[in-house]
């Protein structure tokens, strides 16, 4: 069977000729009375316009005509909108305490000594570091010394500004191979420029002021590498209790065997008692 067809009631059917009338005046006292067809036309194609050269550019073209000057019709309140302050890239912080740390004050001590070592090779031999005895005994303690005070100034700025928290690294790990690259540097570079000012017959008859100057380098470079090594073993120490799974004492275990299952447990997280990091 097929359904009969829809049949739409027209306007005039429902209403009156009076009574239709009598809408379209209601319709047309709703109506602005300032407000034409044309002017209605000659808005939107105003409106339309984002450019200072036409119409919209001179402000009357993209006003409204009913009246509405500051509605989201208009043009010119967007372009006298501020533009969006600008978003910081990373969060730098000043965490001056951790330089009380194991860590911090190792690095710290690290390159103090690397520090000086650097300069004490500077004093002793100046550019004059390719014409000395051995000098390439000098030259790799220079090298050693200088790249283990960057890279730990490196490190510690890393630490102290909190940059390590946004670089995805295992900053134990990166501390242990920086510590370990300074320990081997430096004990090698120290040992083999206090050998040469001590032992070797070409530093027997060295003046004062070049043969003091290289055993206080080699001094600072073995104090550096001690320090280092140190470092080394403190960040595999720190890296190995991490990676190590934290157990309940045995006490602990028995009361939570014996409490209820609703004292164990706890919806509502406990307030900490000490400071938060920032980051």
């Amino acid at each position: 069977m097929q359904a009969a067809p829809t049949r739409y009631v027209s306007v005039s059917e429902l209403y009156s000729t009076d009574e239709v009338e009598l809408l379209l005046e209601e319709i047309r006292e709703l109506e602005p009375t300032n407000c034409c067809a044309e002017d209605i036309q000659d808005f939107e194609i105003a409106g339309s316009a984002t450019g200072g050269g036409g119409a919209g550019g001179t402000g009357a073209g993209g006003r409204s005509p009913a009246g509405t000057e500051h509605s989201w019709d208009s043009h010119a309140h967007y372009r006298r909108a501020p533009p969006p302050p600008p978003v910081a890239l990373a969060p730098i912080y000043c965490r001056l305490r951790h330089l009380l740390t194991l860590n911090g004050s190792l690095t710290f001590l690290i390159i103090l000594w690397c520090g000086g070592a650097c300069a004490c090779v500077w004093a002793g031999v100046g550019l004059r570091a390719w014409r000395v005895p051995l000098a390439a005994r000098v030259r790799l303690l220079h090298l050693a010394a200088l790249t283990s005070f960057f890279l730990h100034v490196l490190l510690l700025t890393l630490h102290v500004t909190q940059l390590v928290v946004l670089l995805p690294f295992r900053w134990r790990a990166v501390s242990a191979g920086a510590a370990l690259y300074s320990s081997g540097m430096l004990c090698v570079g120290g040992a083999l420029v206090l050998h040469a000012v001590l032992v070797a017959p070409e530093y027997r008859w060295a003046p004062a002021n070049v043969a003091q100057p290289l055993l206080a380098a080699a001094g600072s470079a073995l104090a550096g590498a001690a320090l280092s090594t140190l470092a080394a073993v403190a960040a595999v120490i720190a890296a190995w209790a991490s990676r190590r799974p934290m157990h309940a004492p045995p006490s602990a275990t028995a009361r939570s065997s014996t409490g209820s299952l609703r004292a164990a447990y706890r919806a509502v997280p406990q307030p900490s008692t000490s400071r938060d990091n920032p980051l």
